[in-house]
């Protein structure tokens, strides 16, 4: 019979959990090599017991969060609970185990004390480089083999030291071993922090009083996300969007959801879907179900509702074998757009039965930019990614925001300018708001991001910008925001040339490129929009004044 534990013990230990994931984060960010990690915070943390169910989290990277148990279990299962000891340490990448893309590297450490395995700990971060068939971050990969070096569950630290002969493996077969490492070293240092925390977690109230909790924790999450669901009224809702192509051939990818409620159940169904696309806009399963489990915390009432193995207990999802939302090998994945599309969906699919817990269309891609050459600075090979914000759909709530990052990404940063022109040759002319550029309504959606770049040097860019097929849609009467773009003028074409996606396109000293992102759907009809909020965008100059 499990112990009934006093609410304010159980409360203190479920803060306990995020507030230690929160201080790996903080060990995180100020250890790692690589500024998409430092920076930016592309990386996810969860802490679990020894049965795998997630305790807490750093919601950073909402999406990586998500999906963190898969590699877990897989690694459980194919070592063996008895098998795992304190210091051991094991790694996965493995898309079509994990979900994320190869540079998505989980890194899962064992809480063990001298008498049993306690629970784990998983990181996932974006490492820079793991052998990738061009440097940076391919558009155009047909097969996940050019996507870089894949492995499953394998152990990587035993006991506390080294597995020489897969660090050797992983150094080998990357462009920058010496980033690699300090980003892995950061992971494992945060993970050190969060099983010394654990552990003085259970020594400080018992392993009865922690089990005890945790079962009481998931429980009470359980009744309030199902009390949330059945509020829901029973019946079938669908949406269907597109990515605009898959970087190899120019056909739409279609993208279909179909959302199931009946009493307090929730089934997401992506059935009539595509079929796995040549080009790599695909994705494992797992990552699916991640993104289904964020639109659920998205659509949640409170903004920041518990997250713990209680949150998803009521909801199913299921998704077509060899469909991009349930790819399999060799299907290429680096770039899997579609689930940042299937959480818009979901809201969008519910808009007409929530319509005071929904947003317009969010921004819905990563719109990514990555510069790679020599640096006539140093001699020496740069290479800087980075993801560019939007604008956040409207509610009746009100305006959305301006130049945020997309649904999937929650904390994830921009990268500085100053930390970009210094790390490559690069000069930025402007980042600005676009003006007009969230659809109208009566409430606006928000301001996209423009971003003017020089190249001080020769160097190619590689580019992903999607959603111009499907842009941020308006609700309820509300309008489009406006379709992402980019533009490079150069010597050629000096009144510029637009473009959307390329790999590794060559760019000249002087040669410069305009990256503009999607803005924000509108809310409601234009026309109900206030006298008071229509002469503060003017004031803005958010809109021209008319006439």
């Amino acid at each position: 019979m499990t112990a009934r534990i006093d609410p304010i013990t159980s409360e203190v230990i479920r803060n306990a959990y995020n507030a230690i994931a929160d201080d790996m984060s903080a060990m995180i960010a100020r250890s790692a090599y690589s500024p998409i990690i430092y920076e930016a915070h592309d990386y996810g943390i969860a802490l679990f017991d020894r049965h795998a169910r997630l305790l807490g989290q750093y919601a950073g990277l909402p999406l990586f969060t998500g999906g963190l148990d898969a590699g877990l279990k897989a690694t459980i299962e194919r070592y063996g609970l008895e098998n795992l000891r304190a210091g051991d340490v094991f790694t996965v990448n493995d898309t079509f185990i994990t979900g994320g893309h190869l540079n998505d590297v989980d890194v899962i450490g064992v809480i063990a004390d001298e008498e049993e395995v306690l629970g784990f700990i998983a990181i996932r971060a974006h490492w820079a480089d793991i052998g990738t068939a061009e440097p940076g971050f391919p558009v155009n990969s047909r097969n996940i083999f050019q996507e870089g070096v894949r492995w499953g569950p394998t152990r990587i630290v035993e006991g506390g030291e080294f597995v020489r002969d897969v660090i050797d493996l992983l150094c080998l077969n990357s462009r920058v071993p010496r980033t690699l490492m300090g980003d892995l070293k950061a992971q494992l240092a945060a993970i050190r922090l969060g099983s010394d925390r654990m552990i003085w977690l259970k020594k400080r109230f018992g392993r009865d009083v922690i089990e005890a909790c945790a079962d009481q924790i998931f429980d009470t999450t359980d009744r309030k996300f199902r009390a949330f669901i059945s509020s829901i009224p029973d019946g079938v809702y669908t949406a269907e969007g597109c990515s605009d192509d898959d970087g190899v051939t120019d056909d739409p990818v279609e993208a279909k959801v179909t959302v199931t409620i009946k009493g307090d159940t929730m089934l997401v169904d992506t059935h009539g879907s595509s079929k796995q696309r040549p080009g790599n806009l695909n994705t494992g399963f797992a990552n699916t179900v991640s993104a289904v489990r964020l639109a659920l915390a998205l659509l949640y009432p409170e903004a920041e509702p518990d997250i713990n193995d209680g949150s998803f207990r009521a909801m199913e999802v299921k998704a077509e074998s060899g469909s991009i939302y349930a790819a399999e090998a060799p299907a290429p994945c680096m770039r899997p757009h579609p689930v940042m599309l299937l959480i818009d969906l979901i809201i969008k699919a519910l808009s007409d039965v929530l319509p005071d817990d929904v947003a317009a269309g969010l921004p819905g891609d990563s719109w990514n930019v990555f510069l790679m050459g020599m640096d006539p600075r140093s001699g020496k090979h740069f290479t800087s990614g980075e993801a560019l914000d939007g604008g956040w759909g409207a509610s009746a709530k009100g305006d959305g925001p301006s130049a945020v990052i997309h649904s999937a990404a929650g904390d994830f940063r921009n990268m500085p300018v100053e930390t970009l022109e210094h790390r490559a040759p690069v000069r930025i002319r402007r980042l600005e708001l676009g003006a007009g550029s969230g659809g109208a309504g009566k409430f606006r959606g928000g301001q996209n991001c423009v971003k003017e770049y020089e190249a001080l040097a020769p160097m190619t860019v590689t580019l992903h910008f999607d959603r111009a097929k499907t842009p941020e849609w308006g609700l309820f009467g509300g309008e489009d925001g406006s379709s992402p773009v980019v533009t490079v003028v150069n010597a050629e074409h000096p009144e510029g040339f637009v473009v959307r996606k390329a790999e590794q396109l060559p760019l000249g000293t002087g040669d410069r490129f305009t990256a503009e992102t999607g803005g924000g759907g509108g809310y409601g009809p234009a026309s109900e929009r206030s006298a008071e909020a229509q002469a503060a965008d003017i004031a803005d100059g958010i809109v021209a004044k008319a006439g």
